[in-house]
């Protein structure tokens, strides 16, 4: 189809030039240019085969973009990138400097230390809690993932139904809630507080630090440490999670 159409070009080009030199040849060049429109007229693009295929393809493409499980991943490997190349955000004060009924103020951090080889209800019970409280300054950390499990345990442990599965046939879709608590890598605080034993609580407040360790409710670790820090808004939060 290209030869043809390079061949038409030249037949003008060089019909166009003959013209100049010789008057005589009009009849043979409204011929030629007869010739070429009658040519073009006739000819025609084939169908592209691929199509179709193509249009699938990019279909799957992107209904696996948005499915439940790969935007999951996407966030944790966000949530990954901010904690790692970007540690010192996890320091990032409240807007609020005073304490609120039930808050904790700037000037206070508690960490909840667990891993994955703990239980996983009992992990659950600790993402339920904070959900619960929703308090920006209590957050959970964790030292490290075994390698290529990270995204399957948070996947996984956040569900707010353990025995939940995700379907993700297109003729029987369900996905399962989960909890939206933060879930940070910071092996540098397991470090400064010699966490060995998981899990593990430790209130900050200013340079003085508590630590308290055992397998025990959320509401029971922040209440053994407020009786020796005496805090007013960790007594609130003890309320807020037995619900009074």
């Amino acid at each position: 189809m290209l030869y043809v159409l390079r061949l038409i070009l030249f037949l003008c080009l060089f019909v166009t030039s003959a013209i100049a030199s010789e008057p005589n040849l009009a009849d043979s060049v409204k011929y030629v240019m007869e010739q070429a429109r009658e040519t073009g007229a006739a000819m025609s693009l084939p169908d592209n085969r691929y199509q179709e295929e193509g249009f699938q393809a990019a279909q799957a493409s992107a209904n696996q973009f948005h499915s439940a499980p790969f935007q999951e991943k996407l966030q944790c490997e966000q949530q990954r990138i901010r904690e790692e190349v970007f540690p010192d955000a996890l320091d990032e004060p409240p807007q609020s400097k005073e304490a609120v009924a039930g808050k904790l103020a700037e000037t206070e951090k508690v960490y909840l230390f667990f891993s994955s080889a703990m239980p996983d209800t009992t992990v659950h019970s600790y993402l339920a809690a904070l959900a619960t409280i929703n308090e920006p300054n209590l957050v959970m950390l964790m030292k490290g993932f075994v390698p290529g499990k990270r995204d399957q345990y948070l996947i996984q442990i956040t569900k707010k139904n353990l025995s939940c599965r995700d379907q993700l046939q297109p003729e029987n879709q369900h996905i399962c809630e989960r909890y939206e608590v933060p879930i940070k890598i910071q092996p540098s605080l397991f470090t400064k507080y010699e966490i060995t034993q998981v899990p593990a609580l430790v209130y900050e407040r200013g340079d003085a630090a508590w630590k308290v360790t055992g397998d025990m409710a959320l509401d029971y670790l922040l209440e053994r440490i407020n009786r020796e820090v005496k805090s007013t808004s960790l007594a609130g939060l003890v309320n807020k999670l037995r619900g009074s």
